[in-house]
């Protein structure tokens, strides 16, 4: 055939024809990895939610994604958890990666998924359902997963449905949606870091995942995900770990490596899935280097540090307490002003403990003596602080913590009764915990405050305990130790007289001699 006979444009047609054939195929077959892979799904469509802001993927992305596509193929179900707990920094694409990409993702394998997602704010909720259904209308999943169609009410922000009967539910910690029965419920942030200073937020917190659990999805064999950085202890975390049945994730800023356990120390176990080795190395260096770091760490304090970067709701060695300011001495001294504060409660095997924290004061030394400790009922505090009054001796004296008001004078008047000729007095406290304590810790932090540490294991035992609570203050558990403890060092500096006797024994064989 002559060149000139050629027809340039019908080649060239032919060749973008094949050339879209095979653009075509590529494209499905992206489609289809995408389909597979959660991460693949994630490059792919990030360009949707963040048009500008380039995607910077880490390690912990990627153990993240094993976790959500084990909970998709039901794997994690198998091995016979129920939910996960998920522990790590805030602004290392939790959220992001939980509650858009992974519903949108899963929605494209099965679009009669429904999801119950809360946080401490509906507009979290709100704003990460619209990011999903940007994702899902967009052209490019359209045209590839084109079987997940949203229907009419499309364009509420509350209750995202898809045609196949799927929902995405936006509520709030306290909010609606306990009527609801998913197949995931998502439980993101459900805590700031002011409302996890009270009670009354964390009780709430921990109600409303019980009232959203407890019966929600249980036909359609519901998991559950907590996604926060970690508050107090007794926050959504450690409220879901004590029921059992969760898989739980720790991916703390700075790595810390593993520490066994000694006599004064609990120890540490990284997690398994964590990829550093270096003690300190930070998690996502790309993105938050050690001077962002940092200055992160001066901005929050040491207890802000160690619960939103750290994992751990106080910081290592103690916060308004360290374990390393106190100092240990066998023998008391023999000449002391001495006193012992009890913290009283009525929990009969439950709840809060009665305390009662002796602390001997000379020459402008402190030296806690021993620490009575056990969940009572009124009777049981009644009959413990008059047994524990006869040992201690009538020179030491008895203070007890009230709260202002009337509801505990019947109980301290009649106390004042039961310990008549010991010197027994209630101490009305009007202001909160931690400022009650900070006269006591300036005195720790200076190196004045002593441990009595007879060798006795028995004897002891209460060291380990009191230390490990007051470590944890404001923050733990249990602060009872502490309210003891600061009732009676302000005791001790100006009320009781000194004694000569350093033993409890023989102050209780001179009074029985002295009373006969």
């Amino acid at each position: 055939m002559d060149v000139h006979e050629i027809d340039y444009e019908q080649v060239l047609a032919q060749r973008t024809e094949r050339l879209n054939e095979i653009t075509e195929d590529l494209e499905s077959f992206e489609a289809d990895i995408c389909l597979q892979s959660l991460k693949s799904f994630v490059f792919r469509t990030w360009h949707i939610v963040e048009p500008v802001q380039l995607l910077r993927w880490n390690w912990h992305l990627d153990e993240i994604v094993k976790i959500l596509e084990s909970i998709t193929d039901g794997s994690l179900q198998e091995q016979g958890y129920r939910g996960v707990i998920l522990n790590v920094p805030p602004g290392t694409m939790k959220s992001l990666l939980i509650n858009v990409f992974w519903r949108a993702w899963e929605w494209a394998r099965n679009p009669a998924l429904r999801y119950l997602s809360g946080s401490y704010g509906s507009h979290l909720t709100i704003r990460d359902n619209l990011k999903v259904r940007d994702i899902v209308q967009s052209s490019w999943y359209q045209k590839h997963y084109h079987w997940v169609e949203l229907s009419s009410d499309q364009n509420a922000k509350e209750n995202i449905k898809t045609t196949e009967g799927g929902w995405l539910f936006a509520t709030s910690v306290g909010g609606a949606g306990t009527g609801e029965h998913p197949d995931r419920v998502i439980v993101d942030d459900p805590l700031t870091a002011i409302q996890a200073r009270s009670e009354v937020y964390r009780q709430g917190a921990r109600d409303w995942i019980d009232r959203t659990l407890s019966t929600r999805g249980l036909s359609r064999g519901v998991f559950t995900l907590l996604v926060m950085q970690r508050l107090h202890h007794e926050d959504p975390t450690a409220h879901l770990k004590t029921k059992g049945g969760y898989l739980h994730v720790i991916f703390p800023m700075r790595y810390e490596a593993f520490r066994p356990a000694t006599h004064d120390d609990p120890g540490h176990i990284p997690d398994p899935r964590d990829h550093r080795y270096e003690q300190g190395q930070l998690l996502w260096e790309s993105l938050f280097p050690e001077h962002v770091v940092k200055q992160s760490e001066i901005d929050l304090g040491p207890y802000g540090a160690a619960g939103q970067l750290q994992q751990k709701p106080a910081p290592e060695g103690g916060g308004l307490f360290k374990r390393a300011w106190f100092k240990f001495v066998s023998v008391s001294p023999k000449r002391a002003r001495r006193a012992r504060g009890w913290d009283t409660a009525a929990s009969d095997g439950v709840g809060d403990y009665t305390v009662g924290v002796r602390i001997a004061e000379a020459d402008d030394k402190f030296f806690i003596e021993n620490v009575v400790r056990g969940q009572w009922s009124p009777a049981q505090v009644d009959e413990n602080m008059k047994l524990t009054a006869m040992q201690d001796g009538k020179k030491v004296a008895i203070r007890e913590e009230r709260e202002p008001g009337g509801s505990g004078k019947t109980v301290t008047s009649a106390r004042l009764k039961a310990l008549k000729g010991w010197n027994y007095k209630e101490v009305i406290v009007n202001s909160d915990k931690v400022t009650r304590s900070l006269p006591f810790r300036a005195q720790v932090e200076g190196g004045n405050v002593f441990i009595v540490q007879t060798g006795d294991p028995v004897r002891d035992a209460w060291i380990s305990i009191f230390l490990a609570e007051l470590e944890m203050f404001p923050v733990g558990a249990k602060d009872d130790q502490v309210d003891g403890a600061t009732c009676a060092f302000n005791a001790v500096l100006l009320e009781p007289k000194p004694q000569t006797s350093a033993t409890w024994g023989r102050d209780y064989d001179e009074e029985q001699e002295n009373a006969a």
